[in-house]
């Protein structure tokens, strides 16, 4: 069964055994059926796969059924589209694991955060289905920004929102894929009932302004398009015209980011005027904002602060040599090294998130490496439990971690 499943999904057992980071022999003995699935195993790949562990553990009164209905798992569906390469699907199948291993830790230290259900459904209730769809999402952002107290000081929120969204209990994934397409994508993690939704941002070439707009976009699918879809994937180049999930998604982004009170508080606090905008007037509503030039200009053209005319002129203006005087944000990962010194950057540890078991590597989350290394040292976990949910080896997490490192990097 676990070889059909694992078809169905686009993987085969090689594969599987070097994300996993356990011997081939032995995984392929499982896909064989010639050595049972260990049931720790077959909980976590139940969780990663989205199949149910009996399918795994208990497979022959189902798997007639499983292969005659060919129920390839929503969220592999999606991931075996066009323009998708393996390495995309390499990357969800780690993202999953993560998921898995967040719901253990949270199991463990008694601490499991749920509250993004509640506002979900609240957004949801309050949005009018038969509306356009920019509408919607603009509606849909005003509950949001309201809902979760980021609607006070008309200020930017890509400073915030992260953490926000980590509270309700929505899983960020901020890394790069320099072999994929994709820009984003949102999907949930985890079997019923302890789901999440994750938002994940392609850091490769993104720059910070342009996450912060990702994470929103991705957000909106995951609210209103992932939970009946399997996943919701966006590319760097469209390959289609935009739907109207699509549509929702960019106006509820906007909304949320940049909504017409913010960007008239900023540019009055600046002494800024729209139909006036030099290149360092508009790196200073980037820099203040944490949102792209292309957003802004495209919000304030449809709240009426700029004509049709300034926001075509205005795209030519170049703000790449005035925005790095004005935010970090805008500064390379290089270039911020050398701004806060050697020292500096070995105490907060940007190397520290990279996992290294698994044959890809992926950038964890600050958050969760320090609930991780929390749980260890409050004696929850063990050494070897806290390294394979960092999805390192032992001597690496106690290299890493053999002395408390109270600061990450988020760069």
């Amino acid at each position: 069964m676990l070889q059909k499943i694992l078809e169905l999904a686009g993987f085969d057992a090689a594969g599987c055994a070097g994300l996993l980071g356990i011997s081939s022999r032995i995984f392929q003995e499982w896909t064989a059926g010639q050595r049972p699935i260990p049931p720790s195993f077959a909980s976590e790949l139940s969780a990663i796969l989205g199949v149910e562990p009996s399918l795994l553990t208990n497979p022959s009164k189902q798997i007639k059924a499983y292969v005659a209905a060919n129920m390839t798992p929503a969220t592999w569906y999606k991931f075996r589209g066009e323009g998708l390469v393996d390495a995309d699907r390499e990357f969800v199948f780690l993202i999953r694991r993560l998921g898995n291993f967040i719901g253990t830790l949270e199991d463990v230290t008694q601490n499991r955060a749920t509250g993004w259900e509640e506002h979900f459904k609240t957004i949801q209730a309050n949005i009018d289905r038969q509306a356009p769809p920019r509408q919607q999402g603009r509606e849909a952002a005003r509950v949001f920004r309201a809902s979760r107290g980021l609607n006070k000081g008309a200020t930017g929120i890509g400073e915030v929102v992260r953490g926000n969204l980590r509270n309700m209990g929505i899983l960020l994934v901020e890394t790069p894929l320099p072999d994929s397409k994709l820009e984003g994508c949102s999907f949930y993690v985890g079997l019923r009932p302890t789901e999440r939704p994750c938002l994940f941002a392609n850091t490769h070439h993104l720059t910070w302004f342009r996450r912060n707009v990702v994470l929103m976009h991705e957000l909106a699918h995951a609210i209103f398009d992932s939970p009946n879809a399997g996943a919701s994937i966006d590319f760097q180049e469209a390959v289609s015209g935009p739907d109207l999930a699509e549509q929702r998604a960019d106006a509820f982004a906007k909304e949320a980011l940049i909504p017409k009170e913010v960007l008239r508080h900023v540019a009055q606090a600046h002494g800024i005027r729209w139909d006036n905008l030099s290149a360092g007037s508009l790196a200073a509503i980037v820099a203040e904002t944490h949102v792209e030039q292309k957003k802004i200009l495209e919000a304030a053209f449809e709240a009426d602060l700029i004509s049709h005319e300034q926001f075509e002129s205005y795209q030519t203006v170049n703000v790449s040599s005035e925005l790095p005087r004005l935010s970090e944000h805008a500064l390379s990962t290089q270039e911020y090294l050398r701004k806060i010194g050697r020292e500096a950057s070995e105490r907060i540890g940007i190397g520290k998130r990279s996992t290294t078991i698994p044959m890809r590597s992926i950038r964890l989350p600050i958050p969760y490496i320090d609930a991780v290394v929390n749980a260890f040292q409050n004696k929850q976990i063990s050494r070897g439990k806290a390294a394979e949910m960092l999805m390192v080896d032992e001597d690496t997490f106690t290299n890493r971690f053999g002395g408390r490192l109270d600061t990450f990097a988020d760069q």
